[in-house]
């Protein structure tokens, strides 16, 4: 969890070259994937830097992906996996990640 916070901060720090390596398209076509090919739903959302915001969805299958959302309407995926599973509450940062 420490590295992909560390790397989001690092993506958000240098965005728009970081937009120039990640996958980016268009907001409509990137739901596309993420809700219509991946079933997912939105689970969390929350501010960047520069006007950009950070979405997190997951499907019932354990599926999930991060998507970066950038000021000028494209969306780029910051990651992606299997085997999601939701705390139910917040969680601390530090000792058991169960």
């Amino acid at each position: 969890m420490r590295f992909m916070l560390a790397a989001i901060a690092t993506i958000l720090s240098v965005q728009s070259a970081a937009a120039q390596q990640l996958p980016c398209a268009n907001r409509e076509r990137v739901l596309g994937f993420v809700i219509d090919q991946r079933g997912e739903t939105r689970l969390a959302t929350g501010d960047a830097m520069r006007g950009a915001t950070i979405e997190l969805y997951a499907g019932e299958s354990g599926s999930w992906t991060m998507l970066l959302n950038l000021p000028d309407g494209r969306s780029c995926l910051l990651a992606n996996g299997e085997n999601f599973a939701a705390t139910g509450e917040l969680q601390p940062a530090r000792g058991n990640p169960a």
